[in-house]
């Protein structure tokens, strides 16, 4: 296992720090490394390391001395290097790395974070053709990647043809995500292009991070391995609005799968990060439902017994039906929806549900009713602006919707003069993963055995598009619709 990206900082000069990250190494069973500091930077924030003369010859002093005393690992020196287009900086720049034995030059387009992605791009063109590097330094794939494959596949094509690798960085701040991992490799198939591995390690710590983890993940993309993740389960309003919060369910492991935290396509397991287990006897039907049931549930179960049976529900997307479903399960039977355009799909749901809950739901377009409980599933600052206005004193203000524009804030001495109750709870967020896998499980028990709710793709409601998704190789399920 390797680790070619590892800055010594104060270990260029001090053997005895050196000593302890080739302990560290061995610790982690990494046997290739690439020791390395920074040369001068453009950047006056940043201080150079190996730019004057005694540094760079103690620091290849030091190399030899522990090259010979640990002969069963491969040890590289190297310097990274900034480019910049000023000629000044880069002539010096140059000079410094050609001056000295150096095993490798990684090269790195720094400073660039808040200029356009194009320029970015180019600058690491430029770089390939004027510095005299071996390894192109961290990559950045911004999320708008996607619109510059050919400049990125031209990079990896003016890389190739001049034998540079490519760093295949680990670290926080570099580190490609799964799809971005797929392509860059496919890439490199593509041109034969090589790469490294590197954590860019700023300390002891830091050596080896994810290193293990990417090996994993190269080799199942490498080998086409059979997908990790079978579905992901995607929400529409976090998606538009960066969320992470995207739900993968795996194939089956051991007679369980996982939800971990996944991406559109994702085919491979990117982080066990507040992953949890499920029976494979739920389905995919169950888990879709739940994984919206479950933002309802941590909400309204701790504030059940506050609940009359006189609610008023504003929004019939998932949400707010599934808010209707965890009412209706828990014998609330009195429920007023206000939903804009109603469908066919929706007043038939509703009438089933009528029937097989013996319940009272009804439609109005109305606020102007006294409720006991309004809840707020649309995520719109206007809804809750007439909500805070026609409420009844005493009454609770349920704000499952989250109002990304902000156009309407809740007055706190409205809340406070006329004893309001408002509780927000659509995001995941302040629940622990213990509490959250318990009531979910919960909820796929329901599920399994109501075994009422079917979903359709929110972009088309055609028999046959279940069985599109399912059989769907690239296969991911988004926001769910509700066709009992």
């Amino acid at each position: 296992m390797e680790d070619m990206h590892i800055h010594l900082k104060l270990g260029v000069t001090d053997i005895s720090i050196m000593k302890k990250y080739i302990e560290k190494c061995r610790e982690l069973g990494i046997n290739k490394v690439l020791f390395l500091d920074h040369g001068n930077r453009i950047s006056t924030k940043h201080i150079p390391v190996l730019n004057k003369p005694q540094i760079i010859k103690s620091f290849f002093y030091n190399i030899n001395i522990v090259k010979k005393e640990n002969p069963d690992m491969e040890i590289k020196a190297g310097i990274e290097t900034d480019f910049s287009y000023d000629e000044k900086f880069k002539e010096k720049e140059i000079k410094n790395i050609t001056s000295y034995p150096f095993d490798y030059v990684i090269g790195s387009v720094h400073g660039m974070e808040k200029s356009d992605y194009i320029d970015y791009l180019q600058a690491n063109i430029d770089m390939l053709k004027t510095y005299p590097i071996d390894i192109i330094g961290h990559l950045k794939l911004r999320k708008e990647y996607q619109k510059y494959k050919d400049v990125i596949e031209r990079i990896v094509k003016i890389a190739t043809d001049k034998n540079v690798k490519f760093d295949i960085n680990t670290s926080d701040r570099s580190r490609w995500n799964i799809q971005q991992l797929e392509y860059m490799l496919n890439l490199f198939k593509k041109y034969g292009t090589k790469y490294t591995i590197g954590s860019d390690a700023h300390c002891i710590e830091e050596i080896g991070y994810h290193i293990k983890e990417e090996y994993v993940k190269i080799d199942k993309i490498l080998n086409e391995d059979k997908r990790d993740i079978e579905y992901t389960v995607v929400s529409r309003g976090t998606e538009k609005y960066g969320s992470q919060g995207y739900i993968g369910i795996t194939t089956p492991i051991d007679d369980k799968r996982l939800l971990v935290l996944s991406k559109h396509f994702d085919k491979y397991i990117d982080t066990y990060k507040d992953s949890f287990e499920i029976p494979i006897k739920y389905t995919i039907e169950n888990i879709a439902i739940s994984r919206f049931e479950l933002m309802v549930a941590l909400t309204l179960k701790p504030i059940l017994n506050l609940i009359d049976d006189n609610i008023l529900i504003i929004g019939l997307g998932n949400l707010g039906f599934t808010a209707l479903l965890y009412l209706l399960e828990n014998k609330y039977k009195n429920i007023t929806i206000i939903t804009n355009n109603i469908k066919d799909f929706q007043t038939n749901s509703i009438k089933k549900l009528n029937e097989d809950y013996k319940a009272n739901i009804k439609f109005t377009d109305s606020y102007n009713m006294a409720y006991n409980t309004y809840i707020e599933a649309t995520g719109n600052s206007k809804v809750i602006e007439n909500i805070m206005e026609t409420a009844e004193n005493l009454s609770n203000i349920i704000i499952l919707g989250v109002p990304r524009e902000e156009e309407y804030l809740i007055n706190p001495l409205d809340v406070s003069r006329r004893s309001l109750r408002v509780i927000g709870g659509h995001e995941l967020n302040g629940h622990s993963i213990k509490e959250r896998d318990n009531l979910f499980k919960e909820l796929l028990e329901i599920n399994d055995k109501k075994n009422l709710k079917k979903f359709v793709n929110i972009y088309s409601e055609k028999d046959d598009i279940r069985e599109k998704i399912l059989n769907c190789k690239e296969n991911f399920i988004e926001v769910i619709k509700y066709d009992l």
